[in-house]
């Protein structure tokens, strides 16, 4: 705790979310720098090259046909 009470809160990477926060008069959540659901999925669609193509589910089924097929 000694340690803490000369740190700068405004200019600390972890302290300035909750100090804007506090002189805001808010309460600080942390949930505005979470990133939305599913968004790794667009990313390495975006990384493997896909695109804009949506991916589509497929039974089990589907894709062994699908497999012996390419054969």
């Amino acid at each position: 705790m000694v340690l803490l009470t000369g740190l700068p809160f405004d200019s600390s990477n972890f302290f300035a979310p909750y100090y804007k926060a506090y002189v805001e008069g808010e309460e600080y959540t942390g949930r505005e720098s979470e990133p939305p659901k599913g968004w790794w999925k667009k990313e390495m669609d975006r990384m493997r090259g896909r695109g804009n193509r949506t991916r589509e589910t497929v039974s089990l089924d589907e894709f062994m046909d699908d497999m012996k097929k390419k054969r």
